[in-house]
């Protein structure tokens, strides 16, 4: 769940009396509203387009979200954006109706949809970014845009040079050992 920070504490709220002032089964649809965040050095811009209904506890919401993700390709480091398509569907209930967790009605029979949007943003993220199409594969011998397997630097790490000088010659049987 993205922390809710002083400035971004309400991102899109929406005043739910004259649903809940409706009987259990009204449908009103909210109108679409854009969000934004930063989190993890990567920024989220979504869009949502959700309806809310009536319930006997309180209220559903229910829709899709759409967005992006921006930050940097876990492979070659370059900037890149991924899109993210998802739903939601929550509940938000009345006080006198919530347990633990839930998530409840505010005050002024309100509910922050704007973070509810970012928060199925944030579940549905990618967890490793990379280019589209696909960045050159780095070497982990030498760092560059090629694979491992191709690299002219192979012949050894230089690290390693010492140990590779007790390996007996390529071609040698080498005498008995004890």
């Amino acid at each position: 769940m993205i922390p809710a920070s002083p400035e971004e504490a309400d991102l899109h709220r929406v005043d739910l009396s004259p649903l809940l002032a409706e009987g259990g089964g009204a449908v009103a649809p909210i109108p679409p509203f854009e969000v934004a965040a930063e989190l993890d050095d990567e920024h989220f811009v979504g869009g949502a387009a959700l309806q809310a209904g009536r319930t006997n506890r309180g209220v559903r919401i229910w829709g899709a979200v759409r967005g992006s993700q921006a930050g940097l390709c876990a492979r070659c480091l370059a900037p890149v954006t991924a899109a993210i398509v998802t739903s939601l569907d929550e509940e938000a209930v009345d006080e006198r109706h919530a347990e633990g967790e839930a998530l409840r009605i505010g005050s002024g029979n309100s509910v922050d949809v704007g973070r509810l949007a970012l928060d199925a943003l944030d579940l549905a993220r990618h967890l490793i970014l990379r280019c589209d199409p696909p960045c050159p594969e780095r070497c982990g011998a030498c760092g560059g845009e090629h694979p491992l397997e191709a690299c002219p630097q192979r012949d050894g790490d230089p690290r390693l040079a010492g140990l590779a000088a007790l390996l007996p010659k390529q071609g040698d049987a080498g005498g008995e050992i004890g």
